[in-house]
């Protein structure tokens, strides 16, 4: 009898929901302004979906800021009627952080993301609380196995 693998995932990221009824590319431009950032159009999260027997796209942007050793990703979190995360569907985009945060101050940044035009809410979500956060990393692990082949 076969034994089963246990596969242990860190999210090693902290994640905000924007709330905002403009297009992802707009709410980029308008990100880059005010925070004086680079995010640019990174690969789509996709994944197969069982219910609509079809491939779910969701698209997402990063900047990668080398001098301060951080990386934010915004993602949509609803296209074309489906959601990224089930659990928040009220939200439009999930906002990522990784990387260092020891002189991150969250107060500040959440007052800098609200002026960005186009933000109507910004809240932070307790990432180990949603049940289906592991949609967050599928995108990761075709990457790594794009790499191999």
């Amino acid at each position: 009898m076969g034994k089963g693998q246990f596969i242990d995932v860190f999210f090693d990221f902290k994640i905000w929901g924007i709330n905002s009824n403009i297009e992802d590319y707009r709410l980029c431009l308008f990100l880059n302004q005010e925070l004086k950032w680079h995010l640019k159009r990174v690969q789509d999260i996709e994944y197969y979906s069982p219910q609509i027997k079809n491939v779910k796209h969701f698209n997402a942007y990063q900047f990668n800021n080398e001098k301060d050793y951080y990386t934010v990703e915004l993602i949509q979190n609803k296209n074309s009627g489906n959601v990224l995360i089930p659990e928040l569907k009220n939200i439009d985009f999930l906002f990522l952080m990784k990387g260092e945060d020891d002189y991150f101050d969250v107060e500040t940044f959440i007052k800098s993301l609200s002026k960005a035009t186009g933000v109507q809410l910004v809240s932070p979500i307790e990432i180990n609380s949603l049940k289906s956060k592991h949609n967050l990393l599928i995108r990761h692990f075709n990457e790594s196995n794009k790499k191999k082949d």
